[in-house]
């Protein structure tokens, strides 16, 4: 996987929201873990996009830290 300065900036933003996270901010390289992380997890709809909740955000930045920081 390739990962650039950008998807972990990106990251870094989404982890300190307050609001709901639209999934079409998450980024590409991040989407498989995104989707295993999140299976059966709720996700909100509205106006035909799916967000995510910012707790669950900020739950998953940690888990992709913590995976790949080994």
């Amino acid at each position: 996987m390739l990962i650039n300065r950008t998807d972990i900036s990106v990251l870094k933003e989404l982890s300190f929201s307050t609001e709901l996270v639209s999934i079409d901010k998450i980024p590409n390289s991040f989407k498989s873990d995104f989707d295993k992380f999140f299976f059966g997890k709720t996700l909100v709809k509205e106006n035909n996009s799916l967000f995510a909740y910012p707790h669950d955000i900020k739950n998953w930045v940690r888990y992709v830290f913590f995976t790949y920081n080994d």
